[in-house]
């Protein structure tokens, strides 16, 4: 009986060296036993000379069990540091905030902790440069579940900045119905950005924006049903006008492209750093032989309406016009008329 009783000692304490250590729950500051200062102190010392020494796996290990002995904000402190030691910035940003709490409520008991809250704000703030934000906005139900980058996240931080490493990070909402919504977002170091989650969302579409008169972008719409001869006449000589000044401007811009070719280029070969002012010049030149002929056109044409137009037939004409509508359009290298009639 004593040997069976001797083995099923020797199996519990086998299984207990198996399992992993599990971290106490650190004392308060105000309930802590000699004893665990003692033990929190001794911690405390070991992870200062680890850190020194530029091991900081090891110094990390050691203020926290400093902190779990008792939960000083001096401990934790030295813990994100650690953290940030290590890259692992994320962690580090997160027990800066908390440290932020806890020297506020541990400084009420001895106000050298306020240097801890100090300094936690300095260098949380410094962190932010290395880290993105992004604000989840969720527009779900009771039992919905949100993943960022693959990791649950708690419903009580929705709608708050989460900070995260820069990259891109998937975003997914889980509804209690089966329903999925995800999207990848892009974060850039020291940006803060927001994404909206919403499992039905606004039908697309709705009124086209308005383009101008006409609906037409560059037309302009007009009714030409009363118009007589006289009118025709100053549209069209109007028209005339407009394409003389293309003409003139652009005829302009061409012989100043003509001249520094001609400065710049020998035996008709002119260098690469010309030849955007050798496309140019012919650009010119189009758009001004364009502009000539639609203003002898249009000269010619308003001329002979014009004289045409007082006559007897066209008052008579003018009481039953015909129906029609036309559009005038001035283009980069073109100026256009078109209509029904």
């Amino acid at each position: 009986m004593y040997r069976s009783r001797f083995r099923q000692l020797c199996l519990v304490a086998l299984l207990t060296a198996a399992a992993p250590a599990a971290f106490a729950q650190g004392a308060s500051l105000d309930t802590a036993t000699a004893a665990q200062k003692d033990a929190a102190t001794k911690a405390f010392v070991k992870g200062s000379k680890a850190s020194a020494a530029g091991k900081h796996e090891d110094a990390l290990n050691a203020f926290k069990e400093s902190y779990d002995a008792v939960a000083s904000p001096n401990s934790h402190l030295m813990y994100a540091r650690e953290l940030v030691a290590l890259e692992r910035f994320v962690d580090a940003y997160e027990s800066y905030e908390k440290i932020i709490v806890e020297a506020e409520a541990a400084a009420k008991l001895d106000a050298k902790y306020a240097q801890s809250g100090e300094a936690a704000k300095k260098e949380m703030t410094d962190l932010e440069a290395k880290l993105g934000f992004l604000t989840v906005n969720v527009k779900g139900n009771p039992g919905d579940i949100v993943r960022v980058g693959g990791k649950e996240l708690p419903e009580t931080k929705w709608g708050k900045p989460l900070p995260l490493m820069p990259g891109s990070v998937r975003v997914e909402l889980v509804t209690s119905t089966g329903k999925e919504v995800s999207e990848e977002v892009a974060l850039g170091a020291g940006q803060r950005t927001s994404v909206e989650l919403d499992p039905n969302p606004p039908a697309a579409g709705g009124p086209a924006a308005d383009t101008g008169p006409g609906g037409d972008g560059g037309s302009i719409s007009t009714d030409s049903s009363t118009w007589d001869k006289r009118t025709w006449a100053y549209v069209a000589g109007g028209i005339g006008v407009a394409g003389i000044v293309t003409f003139g401007v652009f005829g302009a811009l061409n012989n100043s492209k003509h001249s520094k070719l001609e400065d710049g280029c020998s035996g008709g070969v002119c260098p690469k750093s010309l030849e955007s002012d050798r496309d140019s010049g012919k650009t010119y030149q189009t758009v001004a032989n364009v502009g000539l002929v639609v203003g002898i056109v249009g000269l010619g044409t308003g001329t002979a309406l014009y004289l045409m137009s007082g006559d007897s037939t066209e008052k008579k004409a003018s009481k039953q016009p015909r129906k029609g509508r036309v559009q005038v359009g001035v283009g980069y290298q073109a100026v256009t008329v078109h209509g029904t009639f």
